[in-house]
């Protein structure tokens, strides 16, 4: 076993690591509430409003901690953003500690630390499962090569708790688990862990973290199985899950090399190699089931601390004047790394200025956070129109769970009915009783609902402030009102469930 790193220079480190982290906390407080909820975020938001172990598209700890987020402080986007700021400004924090376990000095973790930055800057700017799900992956990453530094078998507890999380955040830490699975049967000297009680001490925290969530999976059929499923289907249908290689280089920038030296440095190296198999295994099999691109962002933090170890031990070799050169090349890439992330990715731009326009048209995530205040105060408007024995027994039907997200959140201020959805968990909350017999339906096309209707009509056409184009307003623009279905609710609601 080593020698523990010196006491003194560790909260040193862990203090120079802090402060980078807590300028997450700065960006976030400085951007606010950005340009208003994403549309993801307001799925999140309905469901931290009915907790419970599992939902149709995502385990339970993003709308969890958006729960904790709304009661402590309200409503709004700020506030429900302040878990993923958490979670990644702990994610930088490990970063730098798992360059440490990986032998790297104070420069090594700083490195690696501020080399991750701008993805974590990126993902802070909203509430996703990608923030805690690249948490997961980085404790993983961290207590294996603690695990490996130190010969402590005591570290596959660490490691359990790490796959537990990540199965409460997102699936996809199967791929990572798996990849580490195969490489201890491959390696010789790994081997051995197979036989030790702490590996399956570390197994059982895993499960028992999980179990909840794995419960109600298999009470729900599991359902959010069958959804990414789906999902998975459309987005090869469509195209989104091409560019996989492009993607890898479009998400690390001008950080890519030091990946790449990092991925080298741990194939060579015989006591960490092992750690290899975190980013070789999860890439080889999202290849081969054609994930999406992102999907591998998890895995860089790894090759950040290794490429950033490789780097401080390369310079040691090197003159004064090559290290100089070596390091002001570094902090420029990381700079124009930072820079490329601000622009592309944060809401810091002036309504109708050149760069947010050029955000509205480039960053779809950037354009679906415009318009949703506006587009349930549209809803309202003809539903103020409408005859007063139409209001009487009158539904608000949203075939997107962005549209639903938001009609649940700001449809009281105007006193609309609760949401009627089909998609992921809406559809489990039904409809009222006695049902509607008049509906507003937002999120589809006259020649989809007119069928299922005695009459329905156009009654307007969603516009977003500043002539914005998104999903609403490109994909199904119009807002119809629909009157007596021909078939009556429960059959209708037992075809139309859907995935989104």
């Amino acid at each position: 076993m080593t020698k523990p790193f010196t006491t003194s220079r560790q909260r040193m480190d862990l203090a120079w690591l802090c402060a980078l982290a807590a300028l997450v906390f700065v960006a976030h407080f400085l951007t606010g509430n950005g340009y208003g909820f994403h549309r993801d975020e307001l799925q999140f938001l309905d469901d931290a409003r009915h907790l419970q172990w599992g939902y149709v598209a995502f385990p339970p700890i993003t709308s969890f901690f958006g729960r904790i987020a709304i009661a402590l402080f309200g409503i709004s986007p700020s506030a429900l953003r302040l878990p993923a700021v958490a979670a990644n400004a702990l994610v930088l924090v490990l970063t730098g500690l798992l360059a440490r376990e990986l032998g790297g000095q104070r420069a090594a973790q700083l490195l690696a630390s501020a080399a991750i930055f701008p993805i974590c800057l990126v993902l802070s700017s909203m509430l996703q499962y990608g923030s805690f799900d690249l948490l997961a992956w980085v404790l993983l990453s961290y207590f294996t090569a603690r695990l490996l530094r130190t010969g402590d078998a005591r570290n596959w507890i660490g490691v359990g708790i790490a796959v537990g999380i990540g199965v409460l955040s997102k699936y996809t830490i199967a791929f990572p688990l798996l990849s580490l699975f195969v490489a201890l049967l491959l390696l010789p000297d790994q081997r051995q862990a197979l036989r030790q009680r702490w590996f399956w001490l570390g197994a059982l925290a895993a499960v028992l973290i999980a179990t909840p969530n794995l419960l109600w999976l298999a009470q729900h059929h599991w359902i959010t199985l069958q959804m990414e499923h789906t999902i998975h289907l459309r987005d090869v249908r469509i195209g989104r899950a091409d560019g996989f290689f492009p993607d890898q280089l479009k998400f690390t920038l001008l950080a890519l090399p030091l990946a790449v030296a990092g991925l080298i440095w741990l194939l060579r190296n015989t006591r960490f190699r092992m750690l290899s198999a975190l980013f070789l295994g999860p890439m080889l099999l999202l290849v081969l089931m054609r994930g999406r691109g992102y999907y591998l962002i998890p895995g860089y933090p790894l090759l950040f601390a290794a490429g950033a170890v490789a780097l401080e031990s390369a310079l040691r070799r090197r003159s004064p004047s090559m290290r100089l050169a070596l390091r002001t090349v570094c902090i420029a890439c990381l700079i124009l790394n930072l820079t490329a992330a601000v622009w592309s990715s944060l809401p810091v731009w002036p309504v109708n200025s050149p760069a947010w326009k050029w955000q509205m048209e480039n960053n779809y995530d950037m354009a679906n956070e415009i318009g949703w205040p506006e587009l349930v105060a549209q809803v309202a408007a003809i539903r103020d129109h409408l005859p007063a024995a139409d209001q009487q027994r009158l539904g608000v039907v949203a075939e997107n769970y962005g549209e639903a997200g938001a009609l649940a959140i700001y449809g009281p201020h105007f006193g609309l009915p609760t949401p009627i959805s089909p998609v992921n968990d809406f559809y489990f909350r039904g409809y009222p009783t006695p049902p509607p017999e008049t509906l507003i339906v937002v999120g589809n096309s006259l020649q989809n609902e007119a069928r299922h209707f005695q009459s329905c009509s156009i009654a307007g056409h969603m516009t977003m402030p500043h002539n914005v184009q998104n999903e609403e307003s490109q994909d199904h623009p119009e807002i119809l009102v629909c009157h007596h279905l021909l078939q009556p609710w429960p059959l209708v609601w037992s075809r139309i469930e859907a995935f989104g």
